[in-house]
């Protein structure tokens, strides 16, 4: 005789899982901070081309909001502010985080301390990022450099998201940092700066707001911040992503060991001295912004250093650099890296400065190291994590190629025609030409730019389609996940 099992009454049924407010699986603060930038990446480059199109047509606009006398304006100044915050503190920034959600539990073999917290993190960050965009085309700007001209309020809100991020990187490193893999040393000094860069904005901005500050020492802090951002912060991220992603994408150890220390320890003592530089002011004493210099042209080290140890790691595997996937990323940031400091070696020359000082060049540059350097080490970090945090097979595909070409070919062109623009501006300001007369012979220069920049625009299109495509139609795929498996560093 059969007797039917007992069925279930719904009090014995198991009860179902609820998902928290506020994720707490593993790589979910990864995710969302790669998310975060991929949408930022898409936001910047909109706000670039029309930056750089606002050079050409010479637009301004003005319109009372009709709150405590405050009113939208839309200026050449304005616009170029938000491209910068967008570009660094958006795409760039969350693309650090992201990087170190990723890297750092891998590094180490265990589980990320705090994923809530991080979580928490990759709001505060944002919200406040989006807040200050919003703002920059409404309060004064002041004498403040780009990535000091948020309110101070706003540089509170990045720093409490950076103060987040930097204790759970730390609280999950613990006393195993001593012995941690190159790629966390320079993620922690990296952190530790964008931390100490952010508050001593805030609190800058604080003291001017309530007490007041005279216009040079304002401008003087606003603009060593910002170059202590892009040589400690984003200079420090693409070297610790870099070597983590090569030596993977190879397949093999990092050549030399020491020689990633060494690298580690130029950067760390070039990279704070390069600051200085920028401090161009008769009250500030020669041997200062000498010393800046110098250490300028020396980053030249470091770049070597790390290119040379990198690519003695893909000694044999070269084979990867002809096609379109994470080696390929990592060699054109690898490129750029060391154009982008011999040219910033070449700007700290004072008869050049001279010359370009205040041109096109310099936005050219910028591009060079934030969309050259930056993006693609940024997106290599993408090709390689994105199917490890999605749990997703993907190919290279249409879109993996076209990130590839066109953020490569359009970062090169644009920061090309910028750069060749400043030298024209630069020659023709030495002859004394009228402003309308350098604004008609750099024109020609600026629409190249303007196309070149916009393929890098398609490109964010692209990364942004790519992850979709691999969350939706990737098939399911077995990765290990660091605190939950004895192999947890291992194929990662």
């Amino acid at each position: 005789m059969t007797v039917n099992p007992k069925k279930l009454r719904p009090y014995d049924e198991p009860p179902k899982r609820r998902r928290t407010l506020i994720p707490d699986a593993p790589d979910t603060a990864a995710i969302g901070f790669l998310v975060a930038a991929a949408l930022w990446f898409v936001v910047a480059t909109g706000i670039g081309a029309i930056a750089i199109g606002l050079r050409l047509v010479q637009f301004e606009l003005s319109y009372p909001l009709g709150i405590f006398g405050l009113s939208f304006e839309l200026d050449q100044r304005r616009v170029d502010a938000a491209f910068v915050n967008a570009s660094v503190f958006g795409w760039l920034s969350n693309a650090g985080f992201a990087a170190v959600a990723f890297m750092t539990p891998r590094l180490l073999g265990r589980r990320t301390v705090g994923e809530k917290l991080l979580n928490v993190g990759l709001a505060i960050w944002n919200l406040s990022l989006a807040g200050g965009i919003a703002a920059l085309y409404v309060f004064d700007l002041g004498v403040n450099a780009a990535l000091t001209a948020m309110p101070w309020f706003v540089d509170g809100g990045l720093a409490t998201g950076a103060l987040v991020v930097t204790g759970v990187f730390l609280a999950t490193a613990g006393a195993a940092v001593r012995g941690a893999y190159i790629s966390v040393w320079f993620a922690g000094v990296a952190l530790l700066a964008l931390l100490g860069l952010t508050s001593l904005s805030a609190g800058l901005g604080l003291f001017e707001t309530f007490f007041g500050l005279d216009e040079l020492p304002s401008a003087l802090a606003s603009v060593f911040i910002e170059r202590a951002i892009i040589v400690l912060w984003l200079l420090g991220m693409a070297y610790a992503t870099l070597h983590y992603v090569v030596p993977r994408a190879a397949g093999q150890p990092l050549a030399s060991g020491g020689l990633g220390l060494l690298t580690w320890l130029t950067w760390l003592v070039l990279a704070p001295a390069s600051a200085l530089a920028v401090l161009m002011d008769a009250s500030v004493p020669f041997f200062v912004t000498t010393a800046g210099a110098v250490a300028t042209m020396l980053l030249l080290l470091p770049a070597s250093l790390a290119v040379a140890n990198l690519a003695i790691t893909m000694s044999g595997r070269w084979s990867l650099l002809f096609r379109t996937g994470t080696a390929a990323f990592a060699a054109i940031a690898l490129a750029f890296l060391l154009a982008h400091s011999l040219l910033d070696a070449i700007a700290a020359l004072r008869s050049v400065h001279t010359g370009v000082g205040g041109t096109d060049w310099e936005l050219g540059a910028l591009v060079w190291a934030l969309y050259g350097t930056f993006t693609m080490t940024a997106l290599a970090l993408a090709d390689h994590a994105a199917p490890r945090m999605l749990r997703r097979a993907t190919g290279a595909g249409t879109l993996g190629n076209a990130q590839l070409w066109l953020a490569f070919g359009g970062a090169t062109f644009a920061g090309l025609a910028l750069m060749a623009g400043g030298m024209a501006e630069g020659a023709l300001r030495a002859q004394g030409v009228a402003p309308d007369g350098i604004r008609d012979g750099v024109m020609a220069y600026r629409a190249a730019a303007l196309a070149g920049f916009g393929l890098v625009a398609l490109a964010a299109l692209a990364l942004l389609g790519h992850l979709f495509v691999t969350y939706t139609s990737g098939e399911p795929a077995d990765y290990a996940v660091p605190g939950q498996t004895s192999a947890a560093a291992a194929g990662h």
